[in-house]
């Protein structure tokens, strides 16, 4: 996986609407898009910022997804 994870994929991940993720921005913390989206394009935001973010906020284990970034090599 790249640097970044766009708006679309954080939708799918956690399965939640855009109106959804702005809320957490405001109310969970969640991280502000490195990049905004402009015209059709769409917000990226930072893998390590996310993957901390999910950590600390235990979104791995409620959702039981798998961590955006593996320790393996």
């Amino acid at each position: 996986m790249g640097l970044f994870i766009s708006t679309p994929e954080l939708l799918e991940r956690y399965n939640i609407t855009k109106g959804t993720l702005i809320n957490w921005r405001s109310t969970r913390s969640f991280p502000e898009p490195l990049i905004k989206a402009h015209g059709k394009s769409c917000s990226r935001y930072g893998i390590k910022a996310v993957a901390t973010w999910e950590e600390t906020n235990g979104l791995l284990e409620s959702l039981d997804i798998e961590p955006l970034i593996s320790n393996r090599s």
